[in-house]
């Protein structure tokens, strides 16, 4: 089973409006990421376990 909800539509849900972010940030981000390795499961966990602690 395969979940998938718009980016927009939780804005919507939550009455947050969308981030505006300077041209490059994207970019530096993801270099950080990169570098850190901030998103690897070690760090982060493994998101079919995520996904289940917080749906079940």
């Amino acid at each position: 089973m395969e979940l998938k909800i718009k980016n927009e539509e939780i804005r919507k849900l939550l009455d947050v409006e969308s981030p505006e972010f300077p041209k490059y940030a994207t970019q530096i981000l993801n270099l950080a990421n990169q570098n850190a390795q901030a998103t690897r499961p070690k760090v982060v966990g493994q998101m079919s376990e995520l996904i289940k602690e917080f749906y079940w």
